[in-house]
Order: C-alpha cells, then sequence, then structure tokens
C-alpha cells in the first residue's frame, strides 16, 4: 500500500512539472509574436526555447515508456510548435551541392575584439590565428563584429588586414568615437569592388550595422553586418545564471539580470525595425550577417527572416549554436538571403577563439 501511494506521489510531482514545463514552451513559442516593448517575458523564455524543447522530448518519451496519455500534454505543444522546430532544429539530409565559380563564399565571425580584454600578448596571438583560418576558407566575403585595430595611423591596419585578405575594397565602422589610436566595430572585406555603403543608426544607438554595394558578376549585391545590442552581462550575471543562489540578494541579482535583459530585448527592437525599413527599400538584393544577440525563437529574428531566409534553415545540421560561452544551444549569428539565391552550403566552425563561433555560406543565384 505505502508503495502505490508512494508511486501516485511520484507520479503527481512529475506530471507537476510536466505542467511547468509545458507551460513555459507555450511562453516561448508566443515569442516570435509578442514584441519585446509589449512585454519581454515571452522574449527572456524565447532565450530557453532549445533547451524547453529537450525537457518536453523527456517528458514524452517518459509518459510513453509509461503507457499514459499524459504524452499528449509536451506532444501537442511540439507539434504546434513545428515552425518554430523548424527555425531552431535542422536535418538536412540533402547534402551540400556542386559550387559553381561564380558562387558568393561569405564568412561571418564576433571575433571578440581578439581576446584584447585579456591581454596584449592574447590579442597578437588571437588575431594571427584568425586571420590564417579566414584566409584558408578564401572567402569573397568576410563580415567581422567586434573588430579592433590599433596604430599610430588608426587605418594602417585595416589596410594591413585588407592585404592579408587580398581584398579588393573593405568598410570599417566604429561603434564608439576613436580613443587611444584604437578603434573597435564593423567591418567588410571583400574580394568585390564596392560601390556605395552606409551605417545604420540612430538617436539612443550606437551604429550597430553596416551595408556596402558590391560588383558581383555584373550584378550590385547589398552586403550588411549587423551587431544588434548585447545584454551586456557581467562574468558574475553568467555565474549565476548558471548556479543560481536562494537567498535575498540572490533574488535582487536576478531582477537586475532580468533588467538588463528587458532593455537589450527593447533596443534590439527598435534596431530591427529601423533594419526592416533599410531592407525593404533596398534598390539590391540582400546578403545580411551578423551577431543578432537573439534566438530564432525571438520576435527580432521572425521580423527579419519575414524579409530574408536564412541560410541554416537551408542547409544546417543540428542545433548550430553559435554562442560559445556558459549558456547552451544559443544561435544568435545568422547568414540570411534574399529570395533569389540559395544556399549551397552552410558551416558553423569550432574556433575557440572568441565568446562566439564564426558561421560562414556559400551562395549562388537561384537557376544558375
Amino acid at each position: 500500500m505505502k508503495k502505490t501511494a508512494g508511486l501516485r506521489i511520484a507520479k503527481s510531482i512529475f506530471l507537476s512539472l510536466n505542467f511547468v514545463f509545458v507551460a513555459s514552451l507555450v511562453l516561448a513559442l508566443l515569442a516570435s509574436k509578442v514584441s519585446p516593448s509589449t512585454s519581454p517575458v515571452f522574449s527572456v523564455f524565447g532565450l530557453l526555447y532549445p533547451l524547453l524543447f529537450i525537457a518536453n522530448t523527456f517528458f514524452v518519451f517518459s509518459w510513453a515508456l509509461l503507457r499514459s496519455k499524459w504524452l499528449l500534454l509536451s506532444l501537442l505543444v511540439i507539434l504546434a510548435g513545428a515552425g518554430n522546430l523548424r527555425q531552431n532544429i535542422q536535418l538536412s539530409l540533402s547534402g551540400n551541392e556542386p559550387v559553381p565559380a561564380e558562387s558568393i563564399r561569405l564568412f561571418s565571425y564576433n571575433v571578440e575584439r581578439f581576446g584584447l580584454s585579456v591581454s596584449e600578448e592574447e590579442f597578437r596571438k588571437t588575431r594571427k590565428a584568425v586571420m590564417q583560418f579566414i584566409k584558408q576558407e578564401v572567402p569573397g566575403i568576410v563580415c567581422l563584429q567586434e573588430f579592433h585595430a590599433k596604430g599610430k595611423t588608426l587605418y594602417e591596419p585595416l589596410q594591413e588586414t585588407k592585404t592579408e585578405l587580398n581584398a579588393a575594397s573593405y568598410y570599417y565602422e566604429s561603434y564608439f568615437n576613436p580613443r587611444y589610436q584604437q578603434l573597435t566595430g564593423l567591418v567588410i572585406f571583400s574580394k568585390y569592388e564596392a560601390v556605395n555603403k552606409g551605417k545604420l543608426k540612430f538617436e539612443g544607438s550606437r551604429t550597430f550595422g553596416i551595408f556596402t554595394d558590391l560588383i558581383v558578376q555584373g550584378d550590385t549585391v547589398r552586403v550588411y553586418n549587423i551587431h544588434l545590442a548585447s545584454i551586456q552581462l557581467m562574468p558574475t550575471d553568467l555565474d549565476f545564471v548558471v548556479n543560481p543562489g536562494q537567498d535575498k540578494e540572490a533574488r535582487l541579482h536576478a531582477l537586475m539580470i532580468y533588467a538588463k535583459l528587458s532593455d537589450a530585448f527593447r533596443l534590439r527592437e527598435q534596431q530591427m525595425s529601423f533594419l526592416v525599413d533599410e531592407i525593404q527599400s533596398s534598390p539590391y538584393p540582400i546578403v545580411l550577417a551578423g551577431d543578432f544577440n537573439d534566438t530564432p525563437s525571438s520576435f527580432v529574428y521572425n521580423k527579419i527572416t519575414g524579409l530574408l531566409e536564412d541560410s541554416f534553415i537551408e542547409k544546417g545540421n543540428g542545433i548550430g549554436p553559435t554562442y560559445a560561452g556558459e549558456l547552451p544551444l544559443l544561435r544568435i549569428d545568422f547568414i540570411l538571403k534574399d529570395k533569389i539565391f540559395k544556399t549551397l552550403e552552410y558551416k558553423r566552425h569550432k574556433l575557440h577563439f572568441s565568446d562566439h563561433f564564426p558561421v560562414s555560406a556559400i551562395l549562388s543565384r537561384k537557376g544558375e
């Protein structure tokens, strides 16, 4: 009798946990529909979508082993979010396609200032390793975020990098005013001729994007390099997220992190609106790469991919996380493109020189 009662209690606890994770998954699915300016709560749960999907899948299999109808609880919510699932998890069965000579090879990487925050020696070593890796990939377009350059003449290092990468053109914008003969910002290097350039910035936001118009096989293509607002979490914040405490100080810390998240979500929404207007007014087909600091479950991502297609969805595999820090399974770096292009190949490179992993894609015009 005691054993039966114990099993009933265990089952009730398990079912209660299942309800909690189902509710959390529902909130995560709504993150793509509800703007952060309306409520940032949904966006927070959107960040957790991969973990919540895995947890609910576990409940489905557990109930199936118990031959219980409660398996439908998580299963129905997972199926209802099939579109979200497709954006987050891919299984590409077709493999990579033959690559025509006129294809566009693009490489994107948040280089985190080449490790400058660690030491001067780390900066030099990391920069050299990253440049060597990029040259091996032989991309036609390179989009780097948090690129750092310094020297007696500020733009001399940029010219040197252009030569290193055998680029015909480059366009650089610093996030902030140059200080102490140093620059940190966004840069596009390309083997193609550049005929125009511009930056994305509005009052209350740093420069969060640049674009350049390139002549590719006789046609003009507009290339965007984007770095949306980061959450500005400190190492102590990340430690707390991974190992949260339970005292009064812990609650205050949690509220502070939520405030940082809310501010970042709202600012990214503003940046996204500005970017969407830019995309819609572009006279040329677009290729867009960069660090969104947001996931495929986010409101921001879904608004932008309403206009452009995600190369990961065409040729990616698995979850493809691009954040290399302590928080797991976050895909926050993207390569998007106009509908006239198709993706022949997509890669996430496990390069451990930053808190991000680089991504690359090979694109060609449909019909070629």
